[in-house]
């Protein structure tokens, strides 16, 4: 896990019929962070950032942790008015992509807050 300037790791929260914030988050392997404030967020519009390169790995440790590209490609149930979280990691040549939008292990949400928490992305989002 030295060369990491090829991993991309993206969260992205959607909206639901009430006020859920709908941002994009991607974590580059140099450390730089792109925002992108949608609906229902404190921050919008685009916003850069970095973090370091502990909390990348700390990032990339946690996907293999939780062995994420043996995760379903997309959590769901017949219901409405949830948000939608998609997640995904490209490293080593290898790209996955999760939908969560109901029904999702507890694991990949762990993960979810993970990527808000060291990204500090409730700085921009503001308070839920």
């Amino acid at each position: 896990m030295n060369d990491l300037k090829d991993v991309v790791i993206t969260l992205e929260r959607t909206v639901c019929y009430g006020t859920c914030p709908s941002y994009f988050l991607r974590i580059n392997g140099d450390g730089s962070v792109f925002y992108e404030g949608r609906d229902f967020v404190k921050v919008k519009g685009e916003v850069e950032s970095t973090i370091s390169q502990e909390d990348l790995r700390k990032l990339i440790v946690a996907f293999y942790e939780i062995d994420y590209f043996s995760l379903e490609d997309e959590y769901t149930a017949n219901i409405t008015d949830m948000p939608t979280t998609i997640t995904s990691i490209t490293i080593g040549g290898k790209s996955k992509r999760v939908v969560n939008y109901y029904g999702a292990p507890e694991k990949l949400i762990r993960l979810e807050k993970l990527i808000d928490s060291l990204t500090n992305s409730i700085r921009w989002v503001g308070e839920r």
